[in-house]
């Protein structure tokens, strides 16, 4: 069996992702969340007065926040950070450039953004968390709107799909830097650090291997998919 971390409200669909590819997981549910009054009527607002030449979703949660708002026609370029957050914007018939690495980086190397002097970019995100792309596109010349949508929230007890115990784990995956750290304030320490461990972008693995960890991967993309592809070709 292994661990995999997510957000509590998608453990479900990772269950049954992880069950299809016959992979063994328990989906810890370490973070949950929380949408923002108001956040859809901004967003609405902005696309009504044309104030935005660009706008980046950074989660799934994100464009979920919205919804409301993504029922109007969007006709700026719409850039997300993953295949996750794209194909949810496809339900609202919104074509999102999706970059090669889905991180920060990834989308700062997209062209629409290494040139963005002087534009109207929005960053549809979660409250707090990393300052990288705006910090960035702010350097490039450009006037960055961060609009947090929704925040993570720490539950008292997270929830988990199935029972586990250490002698049956195989292995972690660890989606975010956040829940990282949220493994290592919860569970035992001790066994965390003779784990394998796969994650999803360098930054992760650095934060991983900060806690003594010395045996990480790092994945090509972040989906259920990917994830479990990866351990099919790799662990299974």
């Amino acid at each position: 069996m292994y661990l995999l971390t997510r957000p509590a409200p998608n453990l479900e669909k990772s269950q049954q992702a992880f069950d299809a590819l016959g992979i063994k997981v328990s989906v810890l549910g370490l973070n949950d969340i929380a949408f923002m009054k108001g956040a859809d009527d901004k967003l609405a607002l902005m696309l009504k007065q044309h104030s935005a030449d660009i706008l980046i979703f950074t989660s799934q949660f994100a464009v979920e926040a919205c919804a409301s708002a993504l029922s109007a026609a969007v006709t700026v370029p719409v850039l997300a950070v993953g295949k996750g957050t794209a194909q949810a914007l496809a339900k609202h018939g919104i074509a999102a450039e999706v970059p090669e690495q889905p991180t920060s980086e990834g989308l700062l190397a997209l062209p629409q953004l290494i040139d963005a002097n002087q534009r109207q970019v929005v960053i549809i995100k979660g409250k707090a968390g990393r300052t990288t792309l705006a910090d960035t596109l702010m350097e490039r010349g450009a006037s960055v709107l961060p609009m947090p949508v929704y925040q993570r929230v720490i539950p008292s007890v997270f929830r988990q799909t199935n029972y586990w115990q250490w002698s049956d784990v195989k292995g972690i995956i660890a989606t975010s830097e956040e829940m990282t750290r949220q493994l290592f304030d919860r569970l035992n320490n001790t066994e965390l650090t003779r784990q394998r461990w796969l994650t999803v972008s360098t930054r992760v693995a650095d934060v991983i291997r900060s806690y003594g960890v010395t045996d990480v991967e790092v994945a090509a993309g972040a989906s259920d998919t990917q994830l479990g592809q990866w351990i099919k070709d790799n662990w299974e």
